[in-house]
């Protein structure tokens, strides 16, 4: 895939996800306090809801999530889950997959405006699911990310938890890192948890979409 077909700023990667469905993947974006750590293992090291997902829904729901990207430094990193139609029309245009997830900003903090920072699309292929990922040119954190408390001034950094240095590939690298742990832990926890039927604790949602001439639906 070359990354001139998209637009400038753009960090685009594409996965095969050996082993897993559609719907574990719709699963794990509102379940993620259930194994976050296993999702990238080196780099994750703690994840919140700030605000849970809705019943049956995403949008709205707001995560701090304890990480480094690439091996820098460790920060609770604040995402949010948004409707993909504060998008603009090239975003609109490059999502062609059948499941999309987007994360950004509403706008309703003070300093900030409506935009679409991060997607992931994604749809059943034989053997498991083919995803495309994208930084849409934010990479860097969003708002209301700050660093973990006591946490010493840039040019004191302590060396990263795992002993691993940076790679220079930046979230290109980390995204490629988290997609590829998968196949090894999301079936499986995907499996276990249907254990449980309660849908507060056990969380249900469908990012399947349809597109209505420029407005995207989530459907069953």
């Amino acid at each position: 895939m070359l990354q001139a077909k998209y637009s400038a700023g753009w960090i685009v990667v594409d996965h095969i996800v050996p082993g897993v469905t559609e719907e574990m993947i719709d699963w794990w974006w509102v379940n993620m306090e259930k194994g976050y750590e296993l999702w990238c293992p080196d780099e994750h090291k703690g994840f919140r809801w700030e605000i849970k997902p809705p019943m049956d829904g995403h949008i709205g729901a707001v995560q701090i999530a304890t990480e480094s990207i690439d091996f820098g430094p460790v920060m609770d990193l604040r995402i949010e889950w948004v409707d993909p139609n504060i998008g603009t029309q090239e975003q609109k245009d490059f999502w062609t997959y059948g499941h999309l997830l987007t994360a950004g900003s509403t706008g309703k903090q003070p300093g900030t405006r409506a935009y679409i920072m991060l997607s992931h699309q994604w749809e059943a292929i034989p053997g498991g699911c083919k995803m495309r990922s994208c930084m849409h040119g934010f990479p860097t954190p969003p708002p209301g990310s700050v660093p973990p408390p006591n946490m010493p001034p840039p040019g004191a950094m302590p060396p990263h938890p795992s002993g691993k240095k940076p790679s220079g590939g930046g979230w290109r690298v980390h995204n490629i890192a988290e997609v590829s742990t998968f196949k090894a832990f999301l079936p499986a926890l995907w499996g276990i948890w249907q254990a449980v039927p309660d849908p507060a604790i056990n969380r249900h949602c469908s990012l399947k979409i349809e597109k209505q001439g420029s407005k995207i639906i989530y459907v069953k």
